[in-house]
């Protein structure tokens, strides 16, 4: 007979389970997707120009960490970051909550799927998209290293850059993960996993074991974490998910649905859906 216990996972002892049982679940819908993660540097002589972190998943390319210099660095980054990805992804996806950096990536053609507000207070969380890999004009080539290792003295610059960007914004960047898990006589049945950051909670990942299902263990968890947010004062919730996953669900939770992206991956579509506790 099932016993089950819903717990906070403080020391994040079951991430790997939840994390890999949703990639398992996904990987049965989609099969296959290729993965990497690369990152890009500018350099002049000993001076680090730009640089940038991005991460292959769900047949696109996603821009997680970027510094540059000015406009044109930014165009040598990107013509690179295009040239690898061009036969790999079906797009390059950048969200960003510093308006400047917007800006510059609008200019060159990057279009708006949606945006948070508020994130953080005060401002907004745009979702950028491209899918041109054609090249940038540039009025100067800079060289630029491709490699899937981190060299550590160039992101040492890219850290301090982004602190010193976000510091003259006067909004914090820290980010405080929260986890609870379900277990079974002991054993792992199901978690959902996320961050506070940006004056939001981010639903990261939710999982239950397939013979589990049916049980409402995922509306349990989903009440754990709501109310955690609550009780530490975040009004404003948000998450993705997969056509093939739960929509519906969401949707009957009060989530309502703010950005749509097609071939992501290919074949199936990505909703973004966004829910505020000051509503209930």
């Amino acid at each position: 007979m099932a016993r089950f216990e819903f717990i906070e996972d403080k020391d994040f002892k079951y991430n790997d389970d939840i994390i890999k049982g949703l990639q398992a679940f996904n990987r049965s819908q989609t099969g296959y997707r290729e993965k990497d993660k690369q990152n890009f540097y500018v350099c002049q002589v000993d001076d680090i120009l730009g640089a940038c972190h991005t991460k292959m998943s769900s047949d696109w390319c996603h821009i997680k960490r970027i510094y540059y210099k000015n406009l044109d660095v930014l165009k040598n980054l990107l013509n690179d970051i295009k040239e690898y990805y061009c036969d790999k992804a079906e797009g390059i996806q950048f969200s960003c909550v510093i308006p400047s950096v917007v800006t510059d990536f609008k200019s060159l053609g990057y279009v708006e799927k949606g945006r948070l507000e508020d994130m953080p207070k005060g401002g907004e969380n745009v979702f950028l998209l491209n899918t041109d890999f054609t090249p940038y004009e540039t009025s100067k080539d800079y060289e630029v290293q491709v490699t899937d290792e981190h060299i550590k003295h160039y992101d040492e610059v890219l850290k301090q850059e982004n602190r010193k960007m976000r510091k003259s914004l006067n909004f914090s960047s820290e980010t405080v993960d929260i986890q609870f898990v379900v277990l079974d006589n002991g054993k792992f049945v199901g978690g959902i996993y996320g961050n506070f950051k940006y004056d939001y909670l981010f639903i990261n990942v939710l999982y239950v074991k397939e013979k589990y299902r049916g049980r409402n263990i995922a509306t349990k968890l989903m009440d754990l974490i709501e109310k955690e947010a609550e009780q530490r004062g975040f009004q404003n919730l948000y998450l993705t998910t997969f056509e093939f996953q739960a929509l519906g669900f969401y949707k009957k939770r009060g989530y309502k649905k703010i950005m749509e992206i097609y071939d992501y991956p290919k074949g199936f579509k990505e909703y973004t859906v966004y829910k505020s506790l000051a509503h209930y």
